[in-house]
């Protein structure tokens, strides 16, 4: 190689042409800038080559070389009184000596390295290119007349190579700024982003899994089983593990994960095949609007003040228990209720609204501690209420109202320091067929009841049965 640059710099045209020719087919848009340059130097033996482009009021300068060369270097060459004074007339410009100084100027350890130059525009109007090709050899070059036509050659070649690289460069760092916007949004979305691989390891862990659940992806891969942090449960943590790893589910799926500080929360899953075959689980956290559902849920059916169900409520359950009975089935039939609390007029007369508020309260518990957990328990309105009692016959529903009152002898309310033992009268009814309606129903209850009330209050009446 050496001896072809020799020969060249003496004025051996031929040898120029066979370098061109050798050097022609490194000059390709599949390498990189860098590579490009590193090639044409070790072609002819410079000791730096730099392409400085530039696009708007941005300038990129791409050195290679023995000698390091910064875009401050190349502004102050290109600002050298003798380019400025015919910048629109030269094309090729070069230095048989002391270039360095132009390059470094103030620099003399620089200055000693490099001797000869070229700086050669590079303007390719069609593919949006403005820019200089430069070229320095540590020596001094005799024929610098066959250095510039080789130089004015590779220019002419570089600008299609140059098209293309810059062109990619560009696509490039537009795929970077995307890059770097979806990691942003991968970091800083609202939604849970992550992934397991077969072997249980998360690999993939975004912004919001680690403020949502407190683990951050270290933490968790120093865990046996990550997975079990969420799910104690094998069972459950089984199915978890089969949809993000066997059988994937596309569906929103609803999961009960714990959180590192124990809150147990809901949250909607589900799951991308990648085309690596790896599998992305998206999820929702829905355990603030699930609180709110089961708070209008409750309000919807909960008697506010005593905690029962409401009207609304617990005729519905009275509807769907008559629709459900057959006299063939013991198992379907069932007893209902109604109770009246006895003077809770002169209650709120004697003692004020909040004591009836009260004594609401503390007839409910009573009724609840002794109820059984099948039998359904509302407010109709003031203070009747109803009981829905389901595989219950009408003697142990009369039963039942009887250690009602018992229990609230032995309990009585206190309002001050006045002792206030409640009682109530009741209307019993028990159902065994589902040929009448429910207002049939209640009005037989209910006569049941001021029955009871016009016998001296605090008795329970059963309906004549004629179900």
């Amino acid at each position: 190689m050496k001896t072809e640059i020799s020969a060249a710099l003496l004025g051996d045209g031929a040898a120029a042409l066979t370098l061109l020719a050798k050097l022609m087919p490194w000059l390709t848009g599949k390498r990189s800038m860098e590579e490009i340059l590193g090639s044409i130097n070790a072609a002819l033996g410079a000791s730096l080559a730099w392409v400085l482009i530039e696009q708007g009021a941005e300038q990129q300068l791409t050195s290679v070389g023995e000698v390091g060369c910064t875009l401050q270097d190349a502004q102050a060459l290109l600002a050298h009184s003798q380019l400025r004074r015919h910048q629109r007339a030269w094309r090729v410009i070069c230095w048989r000596r002391q270039v360095a100084t132009l390059l470094f100027p103030g620099d003399k350890e620089a200055s000693n390295k490099l001797k000869s130059g070229i700086l050669c525009k590079l303007n390719a109007k069609d593919a949006g290119i403005n820019g200089y090709f430069f070229l320095a050899f540590s020596q001094v070059a005799p024929s610098l007349s066959i250095m510039k036509n080789m130089v004015v050659i590779l220019v002419e070649k570089l600008k299609d190579f140059l098209a293309e690289i810059i062109v990619r460069d560009r696509v490039e760092k537009e795929m970077q700024h995307i890059v770097a916007q979806y990691k942003v949004l991968f970091d800083r979305a609202p939604v849970l982003m992550n992934s397991f691989d077969k072997n249980n390891r998360c690999t993939l862990w975004n912004g919001e899994c680690e403020r949502l659940f407190g683990w951050t992806l270290e933490q968790l891969n120093q865990q046996p089983d990550p997975l079990a942090l969420f799910f104690p449960d094998p069972l459950v943590r089984q199915k978890v593990r089969a949809s993000v790893n066997a059988s994937p589910g596309v569906d929103m799926d609803e999961w009960h994960p714990i959180r590192r500080d124990g809150q147990v929360l809901t949250v909607l899953w589900s799951n991308i095949l990648l085309p690596d075959h790896s599998i992305l689980s998206i999820g929702l956290d829905i355990t603030e609007r699930k609180k709110a559902e089961r708070q209008l849920e409750r309000k919807a059916t909960i008697d506010d003040l005593t905690g029962c169900y409401n009207r609304f409520a617990i005729l519905q359950q009275l509807n769907a228990s008559l629709r459900s009975c057959n006299m063939a089935d013991p198992r379907s039939h069932f007893s209902l209720l109604m109770l009246d609390l006895d003077h809770f007029k002169s209650i709120n007369d004697r003692w004020g609204h909040p004591t009836g508020d009260a004594a609401l309260i503390h007839f409910c518990d009573h009724i609840r501690e002794h109820s059984d957990p099948s039998w359904f328990f509302g407010r109709l309105g003031g203070e009747e209420f109803l009981i829905l009692m389901p595989y219950t016959s009408s003697k142990s529903a009369l039963r039942f109202s009887q250690k009602i009152r018992a229990s609230l002898v032995r309990t009585p309310l206190f309002s001050i320091d006045e002792k206030i033992i409640l009682s109530f009268s009741a209307g019993l009814v028990s159902v065994t067929d589902d040929r009448v309606d429910t207002s049939v129903l209640l009005t037989l209850a209910d006569n049941a009841l001021y029955e009871a009330k016009r016998a001296g209050r605090s008795k329970t009446v059963i309906a004549d049965a004629f179900l």
